[in-house]
């Protein structure tokens, strides 16, 4: 089925039509990028905010509880997974999705049964429709969109196009065949669910869920601190992304086509500073940083997997030293984590400070070897 429908504005509550229950969004601060980078970088969030009810501040994200009709929309456009809906959680769908023999997914709102449950299709993401995918589902039943035209959440049917188009670019023929309300089942499409093959995925997207319990302690070197009191909070996987992620090997990407994957390079401008590993939201890049041959060598390590390019590392580094190219085709961010960077530390000859010298490198440290360059300069102009 084409899917191809204009975005309209929520409209009015229909009779008999009620936003789902326990759909209520909330914001985890220390995981936006625009906070954790203190910049203004990233505005997916109130993009796909239909109801207007986001708003993105210096020092926060504010939801307006007047206005959110808890669509979730926001959670997948979110690339640092800094908003999330209550009890929702991807892995769980899928598993849900697949225990009839088939695979269902449905609106909370919709009353229907034996299907994995979403608050509603906007949360319908690609990286979720992937993971179906992956454990056998060509054909996958969309539940719920009789109701769409007059659900106070919106039309979630633009938002499923849209992870439909996303599909096509990285399956083409292949891809699974998304059946909304009313559309007749087509009995030859995909490669069938194989239980054997439907328990292991169970168990490895079980792996992926979070476990529940107190929020882990937050790291203890000098995090950025915004003025409501949030801090950068320690990287984790966004879960649509591990769930892909957990995935990958076993989908059949184009050849040479799109994988909804990003690579990072860091080139010799490099000064080891490590900004870009402590502030990654996704745990992409890391700090693989490490002693070896008697000497502490920094490391910048990278997992191409999870990371959703919210290009926060691109626009942090100081020395402009990163950049991002397209993973395409088969086997595409399937290889685990690289090192990007590594190089010795050595002591600055000036103030005495830890510093990564460049290969050809002075003995001073970025900083001061800054300040002898404007002291040079201005000696030079004086002279002049």
């Amino acid at each position: 089925m084409t899917l191809g429908l204009p975005l309209p504005r929520a409209p009015a509550a229909a009779p008999g039509i009620a936003p789902a229950p326990g759909t209520a969004v909330s914001v985890q601060q220390g995981y936006c990028i625009n906070l954790r980078g203190r910049l203004d970088a990233c505005n997916l969030c109130t993009r796909a905010c239909h109801a207007q009810a986001i708003t993105l501040g210096p020092d926060e994200v504010a939801i307006d509880p007047a206005l959110c009709v808890g669509c979730g929309a926001c959670v997948p456009a979110c690339p640092a997974g800094a908003l999330t809906v209550e009890g929702f959680d991807p892995a769980a769908v899928v598993v849900a999705a697949l225990q009839g023999g088939g695979a269902q997914l449905a609106c909370a709102g919709s009353g229907q049964a034996g299907a994995g449950k979403v608050p509603c299709h906007k949360m319908t993401d690609a990286r979720l429709l992937a993971a179906l995918f992956a454990a056998g589902a060509g054909e996958i039943a969309i539940l719920g969109t009789e109701n769409c035209a007059a659900c106070p959440a919106g039309d979630a049917r633009p938002a499923l196009a849209e992870a439909e188009k996303t599909l096509a670019k990285w399956f083409g023929a292949a891809a699974p065949r998304l059946v909304l309300a009313g559309a007749a089942p087509d009995a030859a499409a995909g490669r069938g669910i194989a239980a054997g093959r439907r328990q292991f995925l169970r168990g490895r997207f079980r792996a992926l869920a979070p476990t529940t319990g107190a929020t882990p302690d937050l790291p203890d070197f000098e995090d950025p601190v915004y003025d409501d009191g949030a801090e950068a909070a320690p990287a984790r996987a966004v879960p649509y992304q591990a769930l892909l992620a957990d995935v990958r090997a076993a989908l059949p990407f184009r050849p040479d086509g799109a994988t909804g994957a990003t690579g990072r390079n860091i080139d010799a401008a490099c000064s080891g500073c490590m900004i870009c590993a402590e502030l990654c939201p996704t745990g992409a890049l890391n700090d693989a940083s490490g002693a070896a041959g008697g000497s502490f060598v920094r490391q910048v390590g990278f997992d191409a997997a999870l990371c959703t390019n919210c290009t926060l590392c691109l626009k942090v580094c100081p020395m402009k030293a990163i950049s991002a190219r397209a993973l395409r085709g088969p086997g595409a961010a399937t290889g685990g984590r690289s090192i990007l960077f590594a190089r010795s530390e050595q002591t600055c000859a000036n103030c005495g400070s830890l510093y990564a010298p460049a290969p050809g490198g002075g003995a001073l440290c970025p900083g001061c070897e800054n300040d002898r360059q404007m002291d040079d300069d201005w000696l030079d102009m004086l002279s002049g």
